[in-house]
């Protein structure tokens, strides 16, 4: 009888002891788990901390700028974004330089004459509008041709590759900006409209109105 008493008390000691290896290997593998995401963590972490913070539009007095343009807020901000990222990232890796004239399109289109075909006659309006993400990547992608893109007021995209006609005599620019610039400040200082040029070299935009520039944004 002692016999099997002790037989069944080593077979418990044998269940204890496969219940603690069984309750070892969890922890363990657990203790492995926690390990290996404390680890992803921190290297996220370090990533997110050396990443260049993000450069943000600096600050002006938007309101003043739009005042008499009769251009909208939306549109404005919707240009001046596709503008900042065309500076910072140009086109397939190469810098380019464009300008956007907003407002006062009739009197524009006037003014200026177009270089090549215009890409955007043809559409209906509401496939013309800036908010249209699949415009933004045209306007990217057309950023590309000479000449200047003309928006109205509204945001519809009225042309791409439009050469400005006027006199840029009468109007008086830094040196060192070429003839895009001195075109668009032509063409603000008779016009309502507002200018939006973007520097191949650099990348620096400039924001024009009634002939002169009223805000400078370095990438």
């Amino acid at each position: 009888m002692s016999k099997f008493k002790q037989a069944s008390e080593l077979c418990e000691d044998f269940n204890e002891l496969g219940v603690m290896r069984t309750l070892a290997s969890y922890y363990y593998n657990r203790a492995l788990t926690l390990e290996k995401n404390i680890l992803i963590n921190s290297k996220q972490e370090t990533s997110e901390s050396l990443k260049p913070a993000k450069k943000e539009t600096p600050a002006f007095d938007e309101p003043l700028l739009l005042n008499g343009t009769g251009v909208e807020k939306a549109v404005f901000e919707a240009v001046l974004g596709m503008a900042v990222e065309i500076g910072r990232e140009g086109r397939e890796g190469h810098s380019i330089g464009t300008a956007f004239i907003l407002g006062d399109s009739a009197n524009i289109m006037a003014k200026s004459r177009q270089l090549i075909l215009n890409p955007f006659a043809g559409h209906s309006r509401e496939t013309r509008m800036v908010s249209d993400p699949e415009i933004r990547d045209n306007v990217k992608e057309f950023a590309q041709l000479d000449g200047v893109f003309v928006v109205s007021a509204e945001g519809v995209v009225e042309a791409a590759g439009r050469y400005i006609t006027v006199d840029t005599g009468m109007v008086s620019i830094p040196r060192g900006l070429g003839t895009r610039h001195s075109s668009v400040a032509a063409i603000t200082s008779m016009t309502k409209a507002l200018g939006i040029v973007v520097s191949q070299s650099g990348g620096v935009i400039r924001i024009f109105k009634g002939g002169k520039i009223a805000v400078t944004i370095r990438p």
